[in-house]
């Protein structure tokens, strides 16, 4: 265990790290601290599972050039509007506008929203608001100051719904707490929009203007255009297991991609979970990875549950190939380093990271180092329903290894 890991305490939202919530970002220090020891000024680097673009915002600032690639839409989205500088005075008066704007839309000048369970999810008078709100910022006609407070109205949308924000899976509010619920949507949208903006202001006065950030909405097990051996050194922190069952990246997506567009037919939006890593169980558990860690693995879970066992085999299976186009990408002897958590299934604890360092060996990385951190304040479930009994519950992971492999 290395503690000077752990960064417990230091403030892990600035910049435009803090703009919008995501699930189990990883915390900038690790990030920063990771691409000043593995690459230097004016390298190119990558993140494969960028999500909300933690690392990409830490290369601006420190002058890495980079590209960032993720299937969830609202992972890009978001992404995008962090890493776009923006001049705080144009971005403060466009604000200001719009504010004024809002006031003014009556009821009867609103498209009003129509995808499934709208009326489940969100109230009336929620709805009318929200659909206000989005008629101003659409009438922007600067696209990065657009998107920008769109993130804001992406937040607001989640924390004016009927959906439980404490947790990243789908869960309404019941009962007299329902009742009770009487968002204020404007109020919401301001706070958010108004610390949004701080941190817009650090970002432009600090981003490196000679830098660049490429963000590709794509398949990281596939090729997604990168030339072979153009990465000096590849950072990221994939997901520590299939998205239905893990971290529910597309629950957690689902409302925001809904009311901000960023799918064709909002109702897409519920089928995140099934294109991420893992997201379809493999058919059988026959297969040809060679990992001992992740055989034994899979035969402990087999004997409780062989469907779950289908699930670990599938994600495994996603992450060797995604393994493959990493070092497809990187340069010979430039590093790639991973976050990653060790995950418990029916109690069986996987050991991912010893899993990654085998599967890794295989296509042709060396595994120079695995650090073991505590994990202070990371935004994901500590605990999780082991066998959907009602109460029970277990210990998912508090502690992260990064694994640091080297291109022979």
């Amino acid at each position: 265990m290395d503690y000077s890991w752990d960064y417990r305490g230091e403030k892990t939202k600035s910049y435009t790290h803090g703009i919008h919530t995501y699930p189990a970002m990883f915390i900038p220090q690790v990030g920063r601290r990771l691409l000043e020891t593995y690459s230097k000024k004016g390298d190119t680097i990558c993140d494969i599972f960028c999500g909300s673009g933690t690392a990409l915002v830490e290369s601006r600032l420190i002058g890495r050039n980079a590209y960032g690639i993720d299937l969830n839409p609202l992972a890009i989205f978001l992404a995008k509007a962090k890493m776009s500088p923006i001049n705080p005075q144009k971005l403060t008066k466009e604000y200001l506008s719009l504010l004024d704007r809002v006031a003014k839309i009556k009821d009867n000048e609103i498209k009003r929203p129509d995808f499934k369970n709208i009326d489940f999810w969100f109230k009336d008078k929620v709805i009318i608001e929200l659909a206000k709100l989005k008629k101003a910022i659409r009438e922007i006609k600067d696209k990065p100051i657009q998107n920008f407070l769109m993130v804001a109205f992406s937040e607001t949308v989640r924390y004016s719904s009927n959906a439980k924000t404490g947790e990243f899976k789908l869960v309404r509010v019941k009962g007299e707490k329902l009742e009770r619920h009487n968002p204020n949507v404007l109020a919401i949208f301001r706070k958010n929009a108004e610390k949004n903006i701080v941190g817009m202001t650090e970002f432009y006065k600090d981003a490196n203007k000679d830098s660049w950030t490429k963000i590709i909405y794509g398949d990281s097990s596939k090729d997604n255009g990168i030339k072979a051996n153009s990465i000096d050194c590849i950072i990221t922190s994939p997901p520590y297991g299939d998205s239905r069952t893990t971290v529910a990246y597309g629950q957690f997506s689902r409302l925001s991609a809904q009311w901000i567009d960023v799918f064709d037919n909002p109702n897409d939006a519920s089928g995140v979970d099934n294109d991420l890593l893992g997201g379809r169980a493999a058919k059988n558990l026959t297969h040809i990875l060679s990992s001992n860690y992740l055989k034994e693995s899979l035969e402990k879970i087999a004997n409780q549950d062989e469907a779950r066992a289908k699930d670990v085999l599938s994600f495994n299976l996603g992450l060797n190939e995604c393994l493959k186009q990493a070092h497809r990408i990187l340069k010979p002897r430039k590093y790639f380093c991973l976050v990653i958590g060790n995950r418990l299934v029916k109690q069986v604890r996987i050991p991912t990271d010893f899993i990654i360092a085998e599967l890794a060996e295989k296509i042709g990385f060396t595994c120079e180092d695995i650090i073991v951190r505590n994990i202070p304040g990371k935004r994901m479930p500590i605990k999780n329903s082991p066998t959907n009994i009602v109460g029970a519950l277990e210990e998912t992971m508090n502690k992260e290894s990064i694994v640091v492999l080297r291109k022979n």
